[in-house]
C-alpha cells in the first residue's frame, strides 16, 4: 500500500521550496545589481565564492580564464597544475551542464554560457570547500547568462580598444609617431606604459603554418591577453601578414652575464610559450635591438625584418635570429648604395649573370650552392643533381670569366660577400645592361 504524504510534510516540502527560491531570487538580484555598479567581472566571480563557499572560474575556448579571489591568490606552481586541469579541452566535455571529475580528482560543476555570438565559454564552480548542493547548481544555472552578458560587454569593448591599440603600436613600429609628447599621449589613451628600468625591441614571428591575414588581428589579441611565464608586458599587432612583438627588458636581462646570455635564455623561454600556444613547434623569432627610447622602436622593427631576410637568403640556421648576432652580414646591410659597391659588384656578379642570360649555364645558381656547401663540390653536385664534372666545368668557367681563383682565400671571400651582398640588395645593379 503506497503511503500518501500527510498535508503537513507537504506544507513543509512546499515552505522549504519557497525559502529556497526566494533566496535564489535574492541571489541573482544582488549580483544583477552588482554588475550594473560597474564593478566588473571579478567582483561578480569574488562575490560568487563568497556567496557559494567553493572557487569559481570562467573557462574560455581562447584567452586566458577569469579566476575568483581564492584561485588568483594560489602559489604559481599550485595554479599552474590547476589551470592545466580546467583547459577547456577538459572543461568542454561537458555539452551543457553537470558535474566531471578533473584528473587530480577535484570535482567541479560545469555549466555552458548560453549566450550566442559568444566565444565558448563555461561557468565553473570547483568543489574545494565543501559539497557543491543542488541550490548552488540552480545558482550557477541561473547566473551564467549574466556572466554571459558581461563577458559580451567585455568583449566588445576589448574590440575598439584593440583596433586603437593595434593602430598605436603599427604606428611606433613604422616611425609614424614622431614626438616623444605624441608617443606619451597614444600611450596614455592606450593604458601603455614602460616598465621602470625597462628597455624595447621588436620581434617578428614566423611560423610555418600557413596564416590568413585575418586571423592575425585574432592571434595578436589573444597573445596580448595570455599572462605568458617568460615575459611581462609583451605586446602583439599583425603588420602587413607579419605578426610583431614588443616586448619590454629589464636592463639586468642584458648585464646580468657576459654575452647576453640571460637575454638567450628569455628569449628560447618566449620561443617554447609561443610555440606551445599557436601550436606550431617551427616557429621562428627575427629579433631587433634593444633601445632605452620610444622613438627606437621603429628601427628595432626594420633590423628584426632584415634578420629575416638575412636568415632565408643566407641560410642561417636556429630558432631565434637577432640582429646584433648576424655578424658581417649586419654590415652588408649598412654599406651605402654608390660609385664603390656598384664597382664591386659589376666585377664580381655581373659578368656570371650576363654569361648566365646568354648560355643557361647555371653559373649563379652552381656558385651560391658551392659555397653554401662549404666548397665541397660532390655535395654541390648532390645537391644541384649534376654529375660532379658537370659542376667542375661550371665553376672553372666562373673562374675564366671573372680572372681569380676559387683556391685563393681572398679571391674566395671577396666573391662569396659579393654573392651576399647582390642577395641582399637584389636589383641594385645590373640595370639596363
Amino acid at each position: 500500500m503506497a503511503l500518501v504524504p500527510s498535508k503537513q510534510t507537504l506544507s513543509g516540502i512546499q515552505s522549504e521550496e519557497t525559502s529556497q527560491l526566494e533566496e535564489l531570487q535574492k541571489r541573482i538580484q544582488s549580483m544583477s545589481r552588482l554588475l550594473l555598479e560597474g564593478r566588473g567581472l571579478y567582483a561578480f566571480l569574488d562575490a560568487m565564492e563568497d556567496m557559494l563557499g567553493n572557487h569559481v572560474a570562467i573557462v574560455r575556448e581562447s584567452g586566458r580564464p577569469w579566476l575568483s579571489r581564492s584561485l588568483r591568490g594560489m602559489e604559481q606552481a599550485e595554479l599552474r597544475a590547476l589551470l592545466q586541469s580546467l583547459s577547456f579541452q577538459q572543461v568542454g566535455q561537458v555539452s551543457q551542464n553537470g558535474f566531471m571529475l578533473l584528473p587530480n580528482e577535484f570535482r567541479i560543476y560545469v555549466k555552458l554560457i548560453p549566450i550566442q555570438g559568444l566565444k565558448k565559454s563555461n561557468l565553473v564552480l570547483l568543489e574545494l570547500n565543501g559539497e557543491i548542493k543542488p541550490a548552488d547548481e540552480l545558482c550557477v544555472n541561473r547566473l551564467s547568462t549574466l556572466v554571459g552578458l558581461e563577458l559580451a560587454n567585455i568583449d566588445a569593448i576589448g574590440e575598439v580598444e584593440g583596433k586603437y591599440l593595434d593602430h598605436f603600436l603599427q604606428d611606433w613600429l613604422t616611425g609614424k609617431i614622431i614626438s616623444e609628447a605624441d608617443w606619451k599621449l597614444r600611450a596614455d589613451v592606450c593604458g601603455y606604459a614602460i616598465p621602470e628600468q625597462s628597455l624595447i625591441c621588436a620581434m617578428l614571428v614566423e611560423w610555418s603554418i600557413p596564416k590568413q591575414r585575418d586571423k592575425l588581428r585574432e592571434i595578436a589579441s589573444r597573445l596580448r591577453s595570455e599572462r605568458l611565464h617568460s615575459v611581462e608586458g609583451m605586446l602583439a599587432t599583425p603588420i602587413g601578414d607579419d605578426l610583431a612583438l614588443v616586448l619590454p627588458i629589464r636592463a639586468n636581462s642584458l648585464a646580468e652575464s657576459e654575452g647576453g646570455e640571460t637575454f638567450t635564455h628569455l628569449l628560447s623561454s618566449l620561443l617554447k610559450e609561443l610555440q606551445s600556444l599557436l601550436g606550431d613547434p617551427e616557429i621562428k623569432l627575427y629579433v631587433g635591438r634593444t633601445n632605452d627610447r620610444s622613438e627606437g622602436l621603429h628601427h628595432s622593427w626594420s633590423q628584426a625584418k632584415r634578420a629575416r631576410h638575412a636568415a632565408h637568403v643566407c641560410g642561417l640556421q636556429g630558432e631565434v635570429v637577432a640582429y646584433d648576432r648576424l655578424g658581417v652580414y649586419s654590415l652588408l646591410y649598412l654599406i651605402p648604395t654608390g660609385d664603390e659597391r656598384e664597382q664591386f659588384l659589376r666585377r664580381f656578379l655581373f659578368p656570371i649573370q650576363q654569361a648566365d642570360r646568354k648560355g643557361g649555364g647555371r653559373l649563379m645558381e652552381t656558385l651560391e650552392m658551392f659555397f653554401f656547401c662549404n666548397g665541397n663540390i660532390k655535395l654541390t653536385s648532390e645537391k644541384l643533381y649534376a654529375h660532379y664534372n658537370t659542376i667542375v666545368y661550371r665553376l672553372e668557367k666562373v673562374q675564366t670569366i671573372l680572372g681569380l681563383s676559387l683556391d685563393d682565400p681572398e679571391d674566395r671571400l671577396q666573391l662569396h660577400l659579393a654573392l651576399k651582398l647582390g642577395q641582399i640588395t637584389p636589383g641594385s645593379f645590373g640595370q639596363g645592361q
